[in-house]
Protein backbone atom coordinates (compact mmCIF):
# COMPACT_ATOMS: atom_id res chain seq x y z
CA UNK A 1 0.00 0.00 0.00
CA UNK A 2 3.03 2.19 0.91
CA UNK A 3 4.58 1.59 -2.54
CA UNK A 4 1.58 2.57 -4.30
CA UNK A 5 0.56 5.48 -2.68
CA UNK A 6 4.45 6.53 -3.41
CA UNK A 7 4.03 5.77 -7.40
CA UNK A 8 0.62 7.96 -7.52
CA UNK A 9 2.28 10.66 -5.91
CA UNK A 10 5.26 10.31 -8.05
CA UNK A 11 3.02 10.33 -11.14
CA UNK A 12 1.28 12.55 -10.05
CA UNK A 13 3.90 15.19 -9.69
CA UNK A 14 5.19 14.01 -12.90
CA UNK A 15 2.50 14.44 -15.17
CA UNK A 16 1.60 18.20 -13.71
CA UNK A 17 5.28 19.28 -13.47
CA UNK A 18 6.09 18.57 -17.19
CA UNK A 19 2.82 20.55 -18.62
CA UNK A 20 3.18 23.00 -16.54
CA UNK A 21 6.91 23.41 -17.84
CA UNK A 22 5.83 23.81 -21.58
CA UNK A 23 2.91 25.82 -19.88
CA UNK A 24 4.96 28.42 -18.96
CA UNK A 25 7.50 28.31 -21.88
CA UNK A 26 4.49 28.81 -24.13
CA UNK A 27 3.26 31.77 -22.78
CA UNK A 28 6.91 33.37 -21.74
CA UNK A 29 7.67 32.78 -25.54
CA UNK A 30 4.71 34.57 -26.62
CA UNK A 31 5.27 37.21 -24.43
CA UNK A 32 2.63 36.93 -22.03
CA UNK A 33 2.61 37.94 -18.17
CA UNK A 34 2.42 34.97 -16.07
CA UNK A 35 1.24 35.25 -12.54
CA UNK A 36 3.42 33.43 -10.03
CA UNK A 37 1.00 33.59 -7.68
CA UNK A 38 -1.84 31.84 -9.67
CA UNK A 39 0.42 29.61 -10.92
CA UNK A 40 1.58 28.12 -7.69
CA UNK A 41 -1.80 27.44 -6.80
CA UNK A 42 -2.91 26.33 -10.10
CA UNK A 43 0.21 24.02 -10.08
CA UNK A 44 -0.94 22.55 -6.53
CA UNK A 45 -4.48 22.39 -7.08
CA UNK A 46 -3.93 20.61 -10.36
CA UNK A 47 -1.30 18.12 -8.54
CA UNK A 48 -3.75 16.79 -5.64
CA UNK A 49 -6.16 16.49 -8.72
CA UNK A 50 -4.02 14.67 -10.33
CA UNK A 51 -3.85 12.40 -7.00
CA UNK A 52 -7.18 12.11 -7.12
CA UNK A 53 -7.86 10.61 -10.61
CA UNK A 54 -5.01 7.79 -10.43
CA UNK A 55 -6.16 7.20 -6.81
CA UNK A 56 -10.01 6.87 -8.46
CA UNK A 57 -9.81 5.66 -11.88
CA UNK A 58 -10.72 1.97 -11.24
CA UNK A 59 -14.33 3.05 -9.35
CA UNK A 60 -14.90 5.05 -12.35
CA UNK A 61 -15.93 2.30 -14.49
CA UNK A 62 -18.81 1.46 -12.13
CA UNK A 63 -22.16 3.62 -12.38
CA UNK A 64 -21.79 4.69 -8.42
CA UNK A 65 -23.83 7.84 -9.37
CA UNK A 66 -26.82 5.66 -9.76
CA UNK A 67 -27.25 4.66 -6.48
CA UNK A 68 -27.13 8.58 -5.34
CA UNK A 69 -30.94 9.77 -4.66
CA UNK A 70 -31.96 12.04 -6.90
CA UNK A 71 -33.54 15.57 -5.59
CA UNK A 72 -36.94 16.63 -7.01
CA UNK A 73 -36.60 19.96 -9.10
CA UNK A 74 -35.34 20.12 -12.90
CA UNK A 75 -36.14 17.07 -15.17
CA UNK A 76 -34.72 18.48 -18.97
CA UNK A 77 -32.04 15.51 -19.19
CA UNK A 78 -28.34 16.55 -18.82
CA UNK A 79 -25.66 14.12 -19.88
CA UNK A 80 -22.06 15.05 -18.75
CA UNK A 81 -19.22 13.64 -20.83
CA UNK A 82 -15.36 12.80 -19.44
CA UNK A 83 -12.08 14.01 -21.57
CA UNK A 84 -9.79 11.98 -22.80
CA UNK A 85 -8.60 8.84 -20.98
CA UNK A 86 -11.19 10.15 -17.96
CA UNK A 87 -14.16 8.44 -16.80
CA UNK A 88 -16.93 9.31 -14.71
CA UNK A 89 -14.59 9.70 -11.18
CA UNK A 90 -13.18 12.50 -13.35
CA UNK A 91 -16.91 14.08 -13.28
CA UNK A 92 -18.50 12.84 -10.42
CA UNK A 93 -17.87 15.94 -7.98
CA UNK A 94 -19.69 17.93 -10.95
CA UNK A 95 -22.19 15.66 -11.25
CA UNK A 96 -22.77 15.70 -7.47
CA UNK A 97 -23.09 19.48 -7.00
CA UNK A 98 -25.44 19.83 -10.47
CA UNK A 99 -27.46 17.08 -8.56
CA UNK A 100 -27.89 19.46 -5.41
CA UNK A 101 -28.81 22.17 -7.67
CA UNK A 102 -31.93 20.55 -8.55
CA UNK A 103 -31.04 18.48 -12.06
CA UNK A 104 -33.16 15.14 -11.61
CA UNK A 105 -32.19 13.77 -14.83
CA UNK A 106 -28.64 14.21 -14.58
CA UNK A 107 -26.25 11.09 -16.57
CA UNK A 108 -22.60 10.62 -17.52
CA UNK A 109 -21.78 9.40 -20.15
CA UNK A 110 -18.35 7.13 -21.07
CA UNK A 111 -17.69 6.16 -25.04
CA UNK A 112 -15.19 3.64 -25.82
CA UNK A 113 -12.45 3.13 -26.66
CA UNK A 114 -10.81 5.93 -25.78
CA UNK A 115 -8.31 6.23 -28.71
CA UNK A 116 -11.33 6.31 -31.21
CA UNK A 117 -11.95 8.93 -33.36
CA UNK A 118 -13.79 11.86 -32.08
CA UNK A 119 -16.55 11.43 -34.90
CA UNK A 120 -17.08 7.77 -34.13
CA UNK A 121 -16.92 8.43 -30.20
CA UNK A 122 -19.55 11.45 -30.72
CA UNK A 123 -22.16 8.95 -32.81
CA UNK A 124 -21.58 6.24 -29.95
CA UNK A 125 -22.26 9.00 -27.00
CA UNK A 126 -25.45 10.16 -29.28
CA UNK A 127 -26.64 6.18 -29.10
CA UNK A 128 -26.19 6.02 -25.15
CA UNK A 129 -27.84 9.03 -25.44
CA UNK A 130 -30.92 8.14 -27.19
CA UNK A 131 -30.73 4.77 -25.03
CA UNK A 132 -30.93 6.78 -21.79
CA UNK A 133 -34.20 9.14 -23.10
CA UNK A 134 -36.14 5.72 -23.96
CA UNK A 135 -35.37 4.75 -20.43
CA UNK A 136 -36.36 7.51 -18.53
CA UNK A 137 -38.88 7.80 -20.67
CA UNK A 138 -38.60 11.36 -21.71
CA UNK A 139 -41.77 12.82 -23.11
CA UNK A 140 -39.59 15.82 -24.66
CA UNK A 141 -36.76 14.99 -26.81
CA UNK A 142 -34.76 18.39 -25.40
CA UNK A 143 -31.71 17.58 -23.46
CA UNK A 144 -28.35 19.39 -22.05
CA UNK A 145 -25.02 18.10 -22.89
CA UNK A 146 -21.57 19.17 -20.98
CA UNK A 147 -18.16 18.05 -21.79
CA UNK A 148 -15.01 18.25 -20.28
CA UNK A 149 -11.81 18.86 -22.37
CA UNK A 150 -12.03 16.12 -25.46
CA UNK A 151 -15.76 15.92 -24.08
CA UNK A 152 -16.62 19.12 -24.83
CA UNK A 153 -15.43 18.30 -28.10
CA UNK A 154 -17.15 15.55 -28.74
CA UNK A 155 -20.11 17.88 -27.02
CA UNK A 156 -20.08 19.71 -29.25
CA UNK A 157 -20.27 17.81 -32.66
CA UNK A 158 -23.25 16.25 -31.47
CA UNK A 159 -24.80 19.54 -31.14
CA UNK A 160 -23.71 20.50 -34.64
CA UNK A 161 -24.92 17.75 -36.13
CA UNK A 162 -28.06 17.14 -33.73
CA UNK A 163 -30.09 16.57 -37.46
CA UNK A 164 -28.68 13.09 -37.65
CA UNK A 165 -29.94 11.82 -34.11
CA UNK A 166 -33.24 11.35 -32.50
CA UNK A 167 -32.72 14.45 -29.45
CA UNK A 168 -32.65 18.43 -29.61
CA UNK A 169 -29.68 19.86 -27.52
CA UNK A 170 -30.94 23.26 -25.99
CA UNK A 171 -27.79 24.02 -24.50
CA UNK A 172 -24.13 22.91 -24.58
CA UNK A 173 -22.05 23.42 -22.08
CA UNK A 174 -17.41 22.83 -22.65
CA UNK A 175 -14.79 23.38 -20.47
CA UNK A 176 -11.50 23.70 -21.44
CA UNK A 177 -11.94 22.45 -24.51
CA UNK A 178 -9.53 23.20 -27.08
CA UNK A 179 -11.96 24.34 -29.73
CA UNK A 180 -9.15 25.71 -31.73
CA UNK A 181 -6.94 22.90 -31.36
CA UNK A 182 -4.09 22.06 -28.59
CA UNK A 183 -0.33 21.66 -29.45
CA UNK A 184 -0.12 19.12 -26.84
CA UNK A 185 -2.70 16.86 -28.33
CA UNK A 186 0.31 15.91 -30.55
CA UNK A 187 1.65 13.57 -27.90
CA UNK A 188 -1.56 11.65 -27.22
CA UNK A 189 -2.19 8.33 -28.54
CA UNK A 190 -4.88 7.44 -30.58
CA UNK A 191 -7.13 9.09 -33.48
CA UNK A 192 -9.11 11.25 -30.60
CA UNK A 193 -5.60 13.07 -29.98
CA UNK A 194 -5.06 13.62 -33.32
CA UNK A 195 -8.30 14.76 -33.89
CA UNK A 196 -7.93 17.67 -31.27
CA UNK A 197 -4.70 18.38 -32.72
CA UNK A 198 -5.00 22.88 -34.36
CA UNK A 199 -4.35 21.53 -37.84
CA UNK A 200 -7.39 18.54 -37.60
CA UNK A 201 -10.42 18.20 -40.42
CA UNK A 202 -12.84 18.27 -36.92
CA UNK A 203 -11.32 20.96 -35.20
CA UNK A 204 -11.52 23.38 -38.81
CA UNK A 205 -14.73 21.16 -39.23
CA UNK A 206 -16.06 22.52 -36.10
CA UNK A 207 -15.16 26.29 -36.42
CA UNK A 208 -18.38 27.79 -37.16
CA UNK A 209 -21.47 26.76 -35.29
CA UNK A 210 -24.84 27.22 -36.07
CA UNK A 211 -26.00 28.47 -32.98
CA UNK A 212 -23.21 30.73 -30.88
CA UNK A 213 -26.11 31.12 -28.23
CA UNK A 214 -26.41 27.34 -27.51
CA UNK A 215 -22.57 27.55 -25.67
CA UNK A 216 -21.02 28.28 -22.67
CA UNK A 217 -17.34 27.86 -22.86
CA UNK A 218 -15.53 27.74 -19.53
CA UNK A 219 -11.35 27.83 -19.58
CA UNK A 220 -9.05 28.08 -16.88
CA UNK A 221 -6.02 30.53 -16.77
CA UNK A 222 -3.59 28.13 -16.20
CA UNK A 223 -4.80 25.21 -18.15
CA UNK A 224 -1.74 22.97 -18.57
CA UNK A 225 -3.07 20.91 -21.61
CA UNK A 226 -5.57 23.15 -23.57
CA UNK A 227 -2.60 25.73 -25.01
CA UNK A 228 -2.61 28.38 -25.24
CA UNK A 229 -5.95 28.48 -22.80
CA UNK A 230 -7.99 30.99 -25.31
CA UNK A 231 -8.53 28.11 -27.23
CA UNK A 232 -11.26 27.24 -25.27
CA UNK A 233 -13.26 30.02 -26.37
CA UNK A 234 -15.15 30.66 -29.60
CA UNK A 235 -16.85 33.48 -31.45
CA UNK A 236 -20.36 33.78 -30.42
CA UNK A 237 -20.52 31.66 -27.45
CA UNK A 238 -21.20 32.71 -23.94
CA UNK A 239 -17.17 32.70 -22.25
CA UNK A 240 -16.70 32.09 -18.60
CA UNK A 241 -12.54 32.62 -17.42
CA UNK A 242 -11.17 30.69 -13.81
CA UNK A 243 -7.96 32.00 -12.64
CA UNK A 244 -5.70 30.21 -10.61
CA UNK A 245 -7.27 26.82 -11.74
CA UNK A 246 -5.63 24.34 -14.39
CA UNK A 247 -6.99 21.45 -16.56
CA UNK A 248 -8.39 19.71 -13.84
CA UNK A 249 -8.87 21.30 -10.95
CA UNK A 250 -11.42 23.34 -12.47
CA UNK A 251 -13.88 20.02 -11.80
CA UNK A 252 -13.96 19.71 -8.96
CA UNK A 253 -15.12 23.50 -7.82
CA UNK A 254 -18.63 24.38 -6.88
CA UNK A 255 -18.27 27.77 -8.23
CA UNK A 256 -17.87 26.32 -11.78
CA UNK A 257 -21.56 24.26 -11.21
CA UNK A 258 -22.52 27.50 -10.24
CA UNK A 259 -21.47 29.07 -12.93
CA UNK A 260 -23.36 26.16 -15.53
CA UNK A 261 -26.67 26.31 -13.72
CA UNK A 262 -26.90 30.17 -13.94
CA UNK A 263 -26.15 29.69 -17.44
CA UNK A 264 -29.11 26.47 -18.14
CA UNK A 265 -31.82 28.50 -16.08
CA UNK A 266 -32.06 30.60 -18.51
CA UNK A 267 -32.91 27.71 -21.32
CA UNK A 268 -36.64 27.75 -22.22
CA UNK A 269 -38.76 24.91 -21.29
CA UNK A 270 -36.94 23.83 -18.21
CA UNK A 271 -39.74 22.76 -15.65
CA UNK A 272 -39.39 21.62 -11.88
CA UNK A 273 -41.62 18.30 -11.47
CA UNK A 274 -42.26 15.86 -9.33
CA UNK A 275 -40.61 12.57 -10.53
CA UNK A 276 -39.81 9.42 -9.44
CA UNK A 277 -37.14 6.67 -8.95
CA UNK A 278 -37.40 2.68 -9.70
CA UNK A 279 -34.08 1.65 -8.06
CA UNK A 280 -34.79 -1.74 -9.25
CA UNK A 281 -34.73 -1.39 -12.88
CA UNK A 282 -32.50 1.90 -12.41
CA UNK A 283 -34.94 4.13 -14.43
CA UNK A 284 -36.10 7.74 -13.31
CA UNK A 285 -39.42 7.91 -14.31
CA UNK A 286 -41.35 10.91 -14.28
CA UNK A 287 -44.88 11.38 -12.88
CA UNK A 288 -47.44 12.40 -14.30
CA UNK A 289 -48.72 16.31 -14.06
Amino acid sequence: MRLLIKIIFYLSFFFTLLPYIIFVYENIGYGKKINLKELLISFIKEFFSYVYLFSTWIFGFFKIENYIPRKTGIKTPVFIIPGYFLNRSSVFFLFYFLRNKGFENIFIIVPTPFPDSVENLSYKSAKMIEEKLENIFADSKDIIIIGHSLGGIIAKYITENQDKFDFEVKKCVTICSPHSGTRLAYFGIGKSSKDITPESKIIHGLKYVKDPSKYLCVCAKYDQLTIPYESSFFDGAEKKEYNAFGHFSLLFSSDLADTIYEFLQRVQGIEKVPYHENYEEKRFIQEGS
